[in-house]
């Protein structure tokens, strides 16, 4: 369920808030949620996936393991040829 609040804005702000996210096809309330879910998100040190570990995992050799020799040959990985 969530919380309805009250927010106190600019006029103008809110007509350019309106407009921008009608062009969306959103709802305000949806669109503030967003924002606000970014910059909380964002402050407590979260991040995407994809952001926090990019450039961090490497692929091991994994051996003579079969499974893994396969799935590089699939992928070209290790530089393995097909």
């Amino acid at each position: 369920m969530k919380n309805r609040i009250t927010l106190t804005l600019d006029p103008v702000i809110s007509h350019r808030a309106k407009l921008l996210a009608r062009q969306r096809g959103v709802s305000l309330s949806s669109m503030v949620e967003r924002l606000l879910a970014k910059e909380t998100s964002a402050e407590s040190g979260q991040s995407a996936f994809s952001t926090r570990w990019k450039g961090r995992m490497r692929i091991s050799d994994g051996g003579n393991e079969p499974r893994h020799m396969k799935l590089s040959r699939k992928y070209g990985l290790g530089g393995e040829s097909h």
